[in-house]
C-alpha cells in the first residue's frame, strides 16, 4: 500500500510542471522567478522518481512513466536553459 502510494504521488508530480502554461506570464516581473521555481521542482521531482526506481526498487509502471517524463522535463531544462548559457 505504501509503495503504491509513493509511485502515484511520482505520477502526480510529473504533470505538475505543465501547469506553467496557465501561470506564466512573459511580461510580468517575476516571470523569471516562476520558470526557476518550476525547474526546482521539476529536478527535485525526477531525482525523487529515480530514488524510487532505484534505491526502493519500485519498478511498478507508475514509477516508470513517471520517471520518463521527468526524464524529458530535466532533458528540456539542461538543453533550452543550462547548456546555452555555459557558451
Amino acid at each position: 500500500m505504501k509503495d503504491k502510494l509513493l509511485s502515484r504521488t511520482a505520477l502526480a508530480t510529473a504533470f505538475v510542471p505543465f501547469t506553467v502554461l496557465f501561470v506564466w506570464d512573459p511580461a510580468s516581473p517575476s516571470a523569471a522567478a516562476v520558470l526557476i521555481g518550476y525547474c526546482v521542482f521539476a529536478t527535485a521531482s525526477f531525482f525523487y522518481a529515480l530514488f524510487l526506481f532505484a534505491n526502493r526498487g519500485l519498478r511498478d509502471l507508475c514509477t516508470k512513466i513517471a520517471l520518463g517524463i521527468h526524464s524529458v522535463h530535466v532533458a528540456a531544462i539542461l538543453l533550452t536553459v543550462v547548456f546555452p548559457r555555459l557558451h
